[in-house]
């Protein structure tokens, strides 16, 4: 029984790993359906509800007909955040590397690093939160990045770590998990982040009802 157990454990494993593998696949081939600069928002929505539904939900959905739900179910929207991003990397890095004086290079690394930090979990509000706007979504994202820090930058140093350690040893498991781990890996730490954030509401409310209770007497 034990040994069985350990089996279906095994596939289990296994089975994640290659839903990994072909969501990277789903996200390079919806990407580039969308010439990337009309697919990679939409692609990055669907591949992170996908994971939504199956780290935090525990749901396991069919992996195809799910994508290509979410990849339409935001579309214009996915873009735009998409579009927003890229221009504001790019004037970032072109301003790291284009101004002379040192103060404004070090500036602008720190809003680089306040940028990527803020916006790591845009599409994990946009999989598991009930926000609408882009604004709305940003603070989120941005509270999300800042407020928990600590769960950001464990994110970062185990996705860089791992690139690091592929690119130097299997090279090609980069083209085949590549941009699905790094989705995994953000999704992971948004669900993470969401369970402690419920938690600390269901902790605030009770010791609102206590204090109510206690004026009440």
């Amino acid at each position: 029984m034990a040994t069985l157990d350990k089996m279906t454990k095994l596939n289990d494993y296994l089975s994640g790993f290659w839903k990994i593998a072909y969501l990277n696949l789903l996200w390079f081939a919806f990407s580039l359906l969308g010439l990337f600069l009309f697919g990679i928002g939409p692609a990055t929505y669907a591949m992170t509800k996908y994971y939504d539904r199956w780290f935090r939900l525990k749901e396991e959905p069919p992996v195809f007909q799910t994508f290509w739900q979410y990849y339409q179910e935001r579309f214009k929207q996915t873009v735009a955040i998409s579009w927003i991003q890229g221009i504001i990397l790019a004037v970032l890095v072109f301003n790291i590397f284009n101004v002379t004086a040192w103060f404004l290079q070090v500036t602008n690394v720190l809003m680089l690093v306040i940028f990527l930090v803020g916006s790591t979990h845009l599409y994990n509000v946009m999989a598991a939160l009930t926000y609408e706007t882009i604004r709305e979504i940003a603070q989120a994202s941005m509270m999300m990045g800042l407020g928990y820090l600590h769960y950001t930058i464990i994110l970062w140093t185990i996705v860089l770590g791992v690139y690091y350690l592929l690119s130097i040893t299997y090279s090609s498991l980069l083209l085949l998990f590549g941009i699905g781990f790094m989705g995994a890996a953000i999704a992971f730490t948004g669900t993470r982040i969401i369970a402690d954030f419920e938690s600390d509401g269901k902790k605030d409310e009770e010791n609102i009802k206590n204090i109510l209770k206690g004026e009440s007497k």
